[in-house]
């Protein structure tokens, strides 16, 4: 299916695409510059001579028109032209300084960024198997990398290791800037990935995704360097079964609000509720963070071919952090990861490699 027959063009005559990731997601082409535009009939890529024989290769067989130029006022001029009077813009991703130049041509433009996100949340085929391969890059890479943690390694060393295996196994590059927090650094959700050093009985929080033809994956594993004590294991617990009740409960038709909510049930039950400082999960796609979301004021529904991460997580301030996340999408009424592995805790240290089932 053709993406742009998925716009309603109920309230514009042209829809005006702005962003790169957005023009990836409608195009399959990434680019630094130019715009979309979509009408009824068709779509047509408007891009400078940097890009504009690569597009027309890729872009042409697929039925998309590209056309040299890729400055906002050929677009005003063609759509004076072909009689467009109202024109689709996403509002939250057009700057102030391009709606005021917009607005000296004389057309009208109406937000269209509702209409964007209900399109740009459920996946075609393509994009569940772009989405797909880059979870089986990020998890492959990630067991690979395990051997290469071990005590006086800095949190940045791992983290270029595994960023090598990114680009080794296939990946583009990564979605988000990886995370790898050692000890009491993971106590902190989005702890900046530094140059601590990694001590015995510590924890090992890795953060991280990568890209697969633009499409993104997130994925978050806690394991633990040496020995657990009994107040980690019984937190990790916790973690685990809200992840693994979340899983079980998610399906199509049940809100985000209810998702979070079954993971904030199990950790406060447990005694961690206030250490649960984040929401559920977000939607996944070209970008890392889209809809819907999976938390406490989601107004979303979920539905077949929505992806989004399941991360529940319990941050104890000086101690230690543990996250859960997978990549998973709704597939046939019913939640699926994307991740393969059992989730049960690795324990690291002394070459080895061992796995803990918790609860």
């Amino acid at each position: 299916m053709l993406l742009f027959n998925r716009m309603k063009f109920d309230c514009y005559d042209v829809a005006l695409i702005t962003d790169d990731k957005e023009r990836l997601y409608f195009l399959g082409f990434h680019s630094s510059a130019g715009y979309v535009s979509i009408t009824p009939d068709g779509t047509e890529f408007s891009v400078d001579s940097r890009y504009y024989s690569a597009a027309k290769k890729k872009l042409s067989p697929k039925g998309i028109t590209v056309t040299l130029g890729g400055g906002y006022q050929s677009f005003f001029d063609k759509a004076k032209e072909r009689g467009y009077k109202k024109v689709g813009i996403d509002f939250t991703k057009v700057t102030v300084y391009d709606f005021e130049y917009f607005k000296t041509s004389g057309l009208d433009f109406v937000d269209i960024s509702g209409e964007i996100r209900e399109i740009t949340a459920k996946k075609t085929e393509r994009e569940l198997s772009y989405i797909q391969k880059a979870c089986r890059i990020a998890e492959k890479s990630w067991k690979e990398t395990l051997n290469f943690i071990e005590e006086g390694v800095t949190e940045t060393d791992v983290a270029n290791e595994l960023e090598y295996r990114f680009k080794k196994n296939g990946a583009s590059g990564t979605s988000f800037d990886t995370i790898v927090a050692f000890g009491k650094n993971a106590a902190v959700p989005h702890h900046e990935t530094g140059n601590t050093k990694l001590k015995r009985d510590q924890c090992v929080l890795m953060d991280f995704g990568c890209l697969y033809k633009g499409y993104c994956s997130d994925m978050t594993r806690t394991m633990f360097y040496g020995k657990p004590s009994d107040e980690f294991i019984k937190a990790y617990s916790a973690v685990w079964l809200a992840h693994e009740e979340a899983a079980r409960f998610i399906k199509d038709g049940v809100s985000g609000t209810d998702a979070d909510a079954i993971a904030r049930k199990v950790l406060e039950e447990r005694g961690y509720g206030k250490y649960f400082t984040h929401s559920l999960g977000h939607g996944i796609g070209v970008n890392i963070h889209e809809y819907p979301n999976l938390s406490p004021r989601s107004e979303w529904t979920l539905e077949n071919n929505m992806v989004f991460s399941n991360e529940p997580g319990v941050y104890i301030d000086g101690k230690f952090g543990i996250r859960i996340e997978d990549s998973a999408c709704l597939s046939g009424g019913e939640y699926k990861s994307f991740m393969k592995d059992d989730k049960k805790l690795i324990l690291l240290g002394d070459g080895k490699i061992r796995k803990l089932k918790t609860f």
